[in-house]
C-alpha cells in the first residue's frame, strides 16, 4: 500500500475516533445535565485528554490553541456565574477532540446551534410557564423596554447586512427566530428569574459554584457580598467562609436553572451536518 495512501486512512481513521469521541461525550452530558444537573469529570476530562493526545499526535497545535482559548473564554463566563464548569470543561473538550470539520471550526458551529436551540426551546418553555402564572407587566417595563429597543437594533443590523452582502434567506432565517424569541425572553427574563430561579437560602445550605442573585439585592446586601466574592457570580468554599464570618446568615441565589447539556449534544448533531456554518451565511 502507498505510504500516501496509507497516511491517508490513518487520518480518516483518526478523525472518525474525535467524532465518535464528540458525540459519545455529548450524549453522556446531555444526559446526566438533565437528570442530575452536573456534567461530571468522568466525562469530561477523557474527552479533553483524547483530544490533547489526538493533536499532538497530528501536531495539530491549532487544535491545542482552540482549546485552550475555548477554556480560557468559558472560565470568564463561568467566574461570572454565566456558564456552569461542566459546562466549560464539556466545550473545551469538544474544540479539543475535533478542531476543524470540512474546513470551518466545528466549536464554533456546535456552540452557534447548541445556543440557537436553547435559546428557542428555554424561551418558549418558561414563557409559557410564566403566563400560566399569571405576567406582572409592571413588573417587567424596564425588560420589555430594553427587548423593544433591542428587536428594532437588530432589524436595523439584518437591514444593512443584507443591503451591502449577498446574504442568504437561510441565514436571515436561522438568527431572526432565535432573536425573536430571545427577545421576547429578555422581556420577561426579571420575572421569569423570580418565579423559577431566585431561592433565599442559609449561607451554611450553598452548595458548590452557586449562582448569586445580585441583581435581586438591596445595595447594602450587595455591597456584603461583593466584598466576599469580588467580580465573582459563583461562591464558592473561601467565600461561604467569609460570608459567615461577617454575619450574613441568608443569601439570594439562582437554583434550577436550565441545564445546558442537551443543548450541546443538539448543537453538536447539527453541526456534523452543517459542519461549516459559513456555507449558510451566503446566497
Amino acid at each position: 500500500m502507498p505510504r500516501e495512501r496509507s497516511t491517508g486512512i490513518c487520518l480518516e481513521l483518526i478523525l472518525i475516533a474525535r467524532e465518535i469521541a464528540v458525540l459519545a461525550a455529548a450524549v453522556a452530558g446531555a444526559y446526566t445535565d438533565w437528570k442530575t444537573g452536573y456534567i461530571y469529570d468522568w466525562i469530561t476530562l477523557p474527552l479533553i485528554a483524547f483530544g490533547i493526545l489526538a493533536n499532538l499526535l497530528e501536531q495539530n497545535y491549532f487544535g491545542i490553541a482552540l482549546g485552550t482559548g475555548v477554556f480560557a473564554l468559558g472560565y470568564v463566563l463561568y467566574y461570572t456565574g454565566k456558564l456552569g464548569g461542566g459546562d466549560v470543561k464539556l466545550y473545551s473538550g469538544i474544540a479539543l477532540a475535533l478542531p476543524q470539520l470540512n474546513g470551518g471550526p466545528f466549536i464554533l458551529s456546535a456552540a452557534v446551534f447548541s445556543s440557537l436551540s436553547a435559546i428557542v426551546f428555554l424561551s418558549v418553555y418558561f414563557l409559557v410557564k410564566y403566563a400560566a402564572k399569571g405576567i406582572d407587566w409592571g413588573y417587567n417595563k424596564d425588560g420589555l423596554l430594553k427587548a423593544g429597543a433591542m428587536a428594532i437594533g437588530f432589524a436595523i443590523y439584518l437591514e444593512i447586512i443584507s443591503g451591502i452582502a449577498a446574504v442568504s434567506r437561510t441565514f436571515l432565517m436561522l438568527f431572526a427566530v432565535p432573536v425573536v424569541f430571545g427577545c421576547i425572553f429578555i422581556a420577561f427574563e426579571r420575572g421569569i428569574k423570580k418565579e423559577f430561579f431566585l431561592k433565599k437560602i442559609k449561607v451554611s445550605g450553598i452548595e458548590e459554584d452557586e449562582v448569586i442573585a445580585l441583581e435581586f439585592m438591596e445595595k447594602s446586601e450587595m455591597e456584603k457580598i461583593r466584598a466576599c466574592s469580588g467580580a465573582k457570580g459563583i461562591i464558592g468554599k473561601k467565600e461561604k467562609a467569609e460570608l459567615a464570618k461577617i454575619g450574613v446568615k441568608e443569601i439570594l441565589v439562582y437554583r434550577d436553572l436550565p441545564r445546558l447539556g442537551p443543548f450541546i449534544f443538539i448543537g453538536c448533531v447539527l453541526a456534523m451536518l452543517v459542519p461549516n456554518i459559513s456555507q449558510l451565511i451566503t446566497a
